[in-house]
């Protein structure tokens, strides 16, 4: 933490956010008041200590964990998805894909939870600066776990098809997400939290302008975000097991398993 700190931590690298019912000048005052003795970098903090790019993943690879209080199996799945500095127009894309999949109406949702193949199914996207990453979280129905991962790899596969979600589908998540981002700017510590994670991961116009930009993103945006970073892209996956699942389904390592 000392190093970090000494490489970064400086006021010109640094932003304070206070909201809630307080005086304007009163909070600038006790600002200065507190960090007045903060010396600010006299160098170029980014060219004095870049930061490391993500290296890509070079194969497919899958593991287990074991874990006495495991309860069920549970699978994740990673992916190298786009950042802001490099593809801002797909972490807009990777969002609305997310929230098509989220909906019960989605052929996702139907063929895994519906049809009794999972508990849960979810894909996530967290928008980064380096490398946001594409999480897929499985709780397949234990007696169905290989099955339920199967049926995940074919779904992958035909998430760049015309007629994998409807149109419906599309404008709806785009709404769900205005929604989510409205309703986040009506508790003063959503607020903040958000405003101060944008302006680290992207820029404050970037949060500012992020509903207008949903409203853009189009069918082909989302073919061209899974042809990019998804469609026969190398994928980390886990199978969380306790050690009595692990010996009652005869798994011996994950790459054999979850084919």
């Amino acid at each position: 933490m000392r190093v970090i700190q000494a490489k970064y931590y400086y006021p010109n690298n640094s932003m304070i956010v206070v909201a809630g019912d307080v005086n304007h000048d009163d909070i600038f005052s006790k600002a200065k008041e507190l960090f007045a003795d903060w010396k600010p970098s006299d160098f170029n903090i980014f060219e004095k200590y870049p930061i490391p790019e993500f290296s890509p993943l070079k194969e497919s690879t899958s593991f287990i964990t074991e874990n006495a209080n495991a309860k069920t199996p549970i699978i994740m799945a990673s992916l190298h998805g786009p950042d802001t500095r490099n593809d801002i127009p797909a972490t807009y894309a990777a969002d609305v894909f997310s929230y098509i999949l989220s909906q019960k109406s989605s052929r996702f949702q139907k063929e895994m939870v519906d049809a009794g193949l999972a508990f849960q199914a979810q894909v996530g996207y967290q928008t980064c600066k380096y490398v946001g990453p594409i999480q897929i979280f499985l709780v397949p129905n234990p007696a169905k776990v290989q099955e339920a991962y199967a049926k995940l790899k074919e779904h992958m596969s035909l998430w760049n098809t015309d007629d994998y979600f409807t149109d419906e589908q599309l404008e709806t998540a785009k709404n769900m997400l205005a929604i989510e981002q409205t309703k986040d700017r009506e508790s003063t510590s959503s607020y903040v939290h958000s405003v101060t994670y944008w302006w680290a991961s992207a820029s404050i116009d970037y949060y500012t302008t992020y509903i207008d930009n949903l409203k853009k993103v189009s069918r082909e945006d989302i073919k061209n975000y899974v042809n990019k970073y998804i469609i026969n892209k190398p994928m980390v996956t886990g199978l969380l097991l306790s050690p009595e699942m692990k010996t009652q389904m005869g798994i011996t390592d994950a790459s054999s398993y979850l084919k």
